[in-house]
Formats: C-alpha cells, sequence, structure tokens
C-alpha cells in the first residue's frame, strides 16, 4: 500500500466531513494533509526527473470527480441531494486512491 495514497484518501475523506460537518473532521484532514505533503517531499527528494502522471482507471476517477463537483454546487446552491451527491463522490474518489495504491504495472513479453 502507498502511504500518500492514503493521505491523499483521508484529505478527501476530511473534506466530506468537514462540509457535512461531522465530528473528527479537522484531525483527520490535518493528519493526512500533514502525511500527504511529508510523502510528497520525500518523493520528490529521492526520485529527481521529469514529472510523468500515470492514471489508473481513469473513467472511476473521471466519474467520482464529476459526482464530487455537482455535489459541491448543490451544497452551495442549497438544492436537495447534496449530501447524497458529496457523500457518493468523495467516497468513490478516495476508493480509487486506495484502489490505485495497490495496482502494479506489469509488462508483457511477446516472442
Amino acid at each position: 500500500m502507498n502511504i500518500r495514497s492514503l493521505g491523499i484518501a483521508g484529505v478527501i475523506l476530511g473534506i466530506l466531513f468537514k462540509v457535512l460537518h461531522w465530528p473528527g473532521a479537522n484531525i483527520i484532514l490535518m493528519t493526512s494533509t500533514a502525511l500527504t505533503i511529508v510523502m510528497l517531499v520525500i518523493l520528490l527528494v529521492r526520485k529527481p526527473g521529469p514529472w510523468t502522471l500515470h492514471v489508473q482507471r481513469p473513467a472511476m476517477l473521471f466519474g467520482s470527480i464529476v459526482t464530487a463537483l455537482t455535489g459541491m454546487l448543490f451544497k452551495v446552491m442549497h438544492w436537495p441531494g447534496a449530501n447524497m451527491l458529496l457523500l457518493l463522490g468523495m467516497v468513490t474518489c478516495a476508493a480509487w486512491f486506495l484502489t490505485s495504491a495497490y495496482h502494479t504495472r506489469t509488462s508483457v513479453v511477446r516472442s
């Protein structure tokens, strides 16, 4: 499991807790933000080179981001269903970060 992915998932869940006014939001948000920052600094110091981005399961990520943004819009406009959209979008986005940490790249050798 990638510790950075746990930190990013924690940030997303902390934001979800903060928006929904659930207890424990500050602790989750601050701890996971600090963990993410520390891990990104270690990654940048340890691996200098070009920045690349390889996204696993882009449909799941795109769908969760769209759902979360729609939920934020509903929350700001005080429309019904905002909490459910936020919950669904942010939990799915956090699940994407957690499952992408398990994914390993495999190469196929053809002869």
